[in-house]
């Protein structure tokens, strides 16, 4: 490990206090982003969000990983299916029934996505496209 030789540059010292006031519930939000950043110190988090020294680590909800990981198993199911058909195979009747199956649940799981990502719930009014 190498050690510092002497002080740090007084340009990159941080002799300057900003405050800023927050209420519980916007205390709380900044707590949690910071744990989910994976940083110990409330102003190394506000450094990094503020002046975008590195991007913080997305936070991903619980809601959103769980859509992800069903979506991720349908795609894969479809995945294989058609490297089958682009490497010469050929479907029977079931092939054809579990591809039809397949592009079905993942239509359905799209739409759902879609929806939850903006916030909606039920039928989408038929704004498809």
């Amino acid at each position: 490990m190498k050690e510092r030789e002497g002080p740090p540059p007084p340009a990159t010292l941080r002799t300057h206090t900003i405050s800023v006031r927050v209420n519980g519930v916007e205390r709380a939000e900044l707590e949690r982003r910071r744990t989910a950043a994976g940083l110990r110190e409330m102003g190394a988090y506000l450094r990094v969000a503020v002046l975008a020294q590195r991007p913080p680590r997305a936070v991903v909800l619980e809601i959103n990983r769980r859509a992800w990981q069903e979506l991720a198993r349908t795609a894969a199911n479809v995945n294989q299916l058609t490297a089958h058909l682009n490497g010469g195979g050929r479907l029977d009747a079931t092939g054809t029934a579990r591809l039809t199956s397949a592009l079905d649940a993942l239509g359905g799981e799209i739409r759902s996505l879609r929806l939850a990502l903006l916030g909606a719930g039920g039928d989408d009014g038929g704004d498809e496209g």
